[in-house]
């Protein structure tokens, strides 16, 4: 392997990029990849490991090995590139056509370009495809939201407080200062969270970031992953969607190892290079044939099934419904039922939700005797043991009734299987520690700030009952049989139990009201595969 350091391009306003490029023994010319992030090239030493999350664009010999040139290099305004970073902006935008139209020039390529990466990387390849450079051949997006509004920073209009200060303090802030020689003082100059907070509804400034999938028209394959709730995977299946060429493809993978994963030749070879190959070298390998979808469902091995369309038409809409009567399943303030019974009950016994909650120790996790007790201080609804195994697969909505006496509020919800437990188990576990809570697995979550239930943001009047639709985003899930499908609904979430995708709180107190009436059914809508 070849390398040529610190390669300058230098674009239509003065600022000047800065790349290294890979190149495969031999003389070519080569196929090229290109890989851009905020993360500094000069960085990519590191193993990766989760201790480095932002190392992510896979093993560079392997694809030097494989006869590609690869071309990595550092977004305006950071690591060695001149300029100002300013979050995924037009600028930078215009930078991806830029560079991949300089690739394809040079006398070691051989004009046709495609990029590789996760997470940044591969949401500046959806930018960049966006931009229609005409050497852009193929997309193969790993992992890369459309949207920065709603797939990463506010979900629902609820400010995503974890992510955005782990992202841009670990990966972009602390990475550019400390980490090995920045390019000036400081690293980045930008604010990044500032630039968020001062934005809590979406503008012009939030268009601009957002991908115009309408307007790409090269071949893409999407890779996401089931795990990824609360970053990528919303907008992966979103973009799949919003294709309109026919020569697209969706893999959604189960697991949680995506990062180290994109590293295993094995795994290269089977999902990412034979896209490379048959696009940019011209192999005919088969995989523009088959259904267009491969699906691993959650739960259930590690098989991948095909479908002819996402989401799947033939999913049923199964409806459950809220209901107060007590589900015997775990302990929350209300430990409520899901039933496929519609209420029929007049109006009255609402469930009361009164906030901050005394007991809430991290978040809204009450931790008693140093054991995490995720639901005792939120509302949860169960169903009973399933009698039969039940595959949910696809996009989910909760249709919720609530009064708040409040300008406003947040609605937290999550989808999660209560895992069946034999009888002297259960017995056996109250006897060792009466305050483990039942095994439980977050299949998904959804959120959405009560004000935010229109566009532009409108408040809630206190006192009246809201018809909000929540979206819950997609998954594919096997609930086994005599596990329960637990709805958990709260105004706030938990480092403890909701990890790098916690919310911010800010300064909520009052109470909420959950109605499930015959006149105000409040049911969450699961798409059962039959």
């Amino acid at each position: 392997m070849r390398v040529l350091k610190d390669e300058w391009i230098t674009a239509p306003d003065g600022v000047r990029i800065c790349v290294d490029v890979y190149l495969p023994d031999g003389d070519g010319p080569f196929p090229a990849l290109y890989a851009v992030a905020p993360y500094q090239k000069d960085l990519l030493y590191l193993p990766a490991v989760p201790a480095f999350r932002f190392i992510e664009i896979g093993p560079l010999d392997y694809w030097t090995g494989h006869g590609y040139a690869v071309v990595v290099g550092d977004q305006r305004g950071t690591g060695r590139s001149e300029g100002e970073f300013e979050l995924f902006g037009p600028a930078e935008q215009r930078d991806l056509y830029d560079t991949i139209e300089w690739i394809a020039s040079r006398r070691w390529s051989t004009g046709k370009v495609s990029m590789i990466g996760e997470s940044a990387y591969s949401v500046n390849q959806w930018l960049a495809a966006a931009q229609r450079p005409p050497h852009l051949t193929c997309a193969l997006v790993y992992n890369g939201f459309t949207n920065f509004y709603h797939d990463a920073v506010y979900h629902g209009g609820v400010y995503s407080m974890g992510f955005l200060s782990f992202w841009s303090t670990d990966h972009i802030r602390a990475s550019a200062t400390i980490g090995g020689t920045p390019p000036r003082p400081g690293g980045i100059t930008a604010d990044i969270i500032g630039m968020a907070l001062d934005r809590p509804v979406v503008d012009d400034w939030w268009d601009q970031r957002a991908v115009k999938v309408e307007d790409i028209d090269v071949p893409v394959l999407n890779i996401a992953w089931w795990y990824n709730v609360g970053l990528h995977l919303r907008g992966q299946l979103d973009g799949y969607e919003r294709l309109k060429g026919n020569d697209k493809r969706l893999v959604v993978l189960a697991g949680t190892d995506s990062q180290q994963r994109y590293y295993q030749p094995e795994f290269l070879d089977t999902y990412i290079r034979p896209w490379y190959d048959h696009w940019l070298k011209g192999v005919e390998n088969g995989v523009m044939d088959g259904p267009p979808v491969r699906l691993q469902v959650g739960n259930a091995g590690s098989r991948l099934r095909e479908e002819s369309e996402w989401p799947p038409r033939r999913a049923v809409p199964a409806t459950f419904y809220l209901s107060p009567e007590p589900a015997g399943a775990v302990h929350s303030l209300n430990d409520g039922s899901l039933t496929t019974t519609p209420p029929t009950r007049p109006p009255g016994r609402p469930t009361v939700y009164d906030y901050p909650n005394p007991a809430w120790t991290v978040g809204t996790t009450v931790i008693t005797d140093g054991i995490p007790q995720p639901t005792r201080g939120i509302l949860t609804f169960t169903t009973p043991p399933l009698e039969r195994d039940t595959e949910v697969t696809g996009k989910i909505t909760l249709v919720l009734y609530a009064e708040s006496d409040q300008t406003d509020t947040d609605f937290h919800v999550k989808v999660s299987e209560q895992k069946a437990v034999p009888k002297l188990k259960q017995t056996l576990m109250r006897k060792v520690a009466k305050n483990v809570p039942p095994p439980s697995a977050m299949v998904t979550r959804g959120w959405l700030k009560a004000s935010h239930r229109t566009h532009p943001p409108r408040p809630v009047e206190p006192g009246a009952v809201v018809r909000y639709e929540i979206e819950v985003w997609p998954t594919s899930h096997l609930f086994p049989k005599g596990s329960r499908i637990r709805l958990e609904i709260a105004n706030g979430d938990s480092a403890v139990a909701d990890g790098l995708f916690h919310h911010y709180y800010g300064h909520q107190a009052g109470r909420d009201l959950i109605h499930h009436d015959a006149g105000h059914p409040s049911h969450i809508i699961l798409p059962v595969i039959p």
